[in-house]
């Protein structure tokens, strides 16, 4: 069964390309079929400084996540090792609505992307999984709800360009 999460990656040559074949999300196009990610925002908090609870500037974490070892992999390998970045890195999560193919529902998109960090490991079933961890200097998410009749929203937007610590991210396009 195809998954619901894919990440697609935009160098100076065009997207890589992946293995997905899913409907919408090919490997042809770029996507990759991924099994989970994961980022984070952190702000210094204080209890004991100055009249009570305060909070400090924010921090973007890493971005992180894992798939099964595809012909991505070398590629994004290759990235870290010679030090260049991807322009950009999109994130699709896709849900059922009931119109027979599954709809993107959420989307983040990053720009100006370093990989920092690869893991890869097999397991005894024969499998070969990739961890892969990034930053970039800024984001932009879209969320869309379901709605009581099965179809989704409107868009809610979030952007952040960490590097001017703005909520503005042009170079970070949603197409959901």
């Amino acid at each position: 069964m195809p998954g619901n999460a894919f990440i697609k990656f935009t160098a100076d040559s065009g997207t890589i390309p992946g293995e997905s074949l899913q409907k919408g999300h090919t490997g042809k196009d770029g996507w990759i079929e991924i099994g989970d990610w994961s980022w984070d925002i952190e702000a210094e908090t204080s209890f004991l400084k100055g009249t009570g609870a305060a909070v400090g500037k924010p921090t973007p974490g890493t971005l992180s996540f894992s798939h099964y070892y595809d012909k991505s992999s070398p590629v994004i390998m290759k990235m870290i090792v010679q030090g260049t970045h991807f322009k950009t890195a999109q994130i699709d999560m896709c849900k059922q609505t009931g119109s027979g193919t599954p709809e993107i529902y959420f989307q983040m998109v990053a720009a100006e992307v370093f990989i920092t960090k690869v893991s890869s490991k097999g397991g005894e079933d024969g499998a070969v999984n990739q961890d892969v961890e990034m930053v970039f200097k800024s984001v932009k998410f879209g969320y869309k709800r379901q709605t009581n009749d099965g179809k989704l929203g409107a868009t809610v937007v979030f952007a952040w360009n960490i590097a001017e610590m703005t909520t503005d991210a042009p170079k970070c396009a949603l197409t959901i």
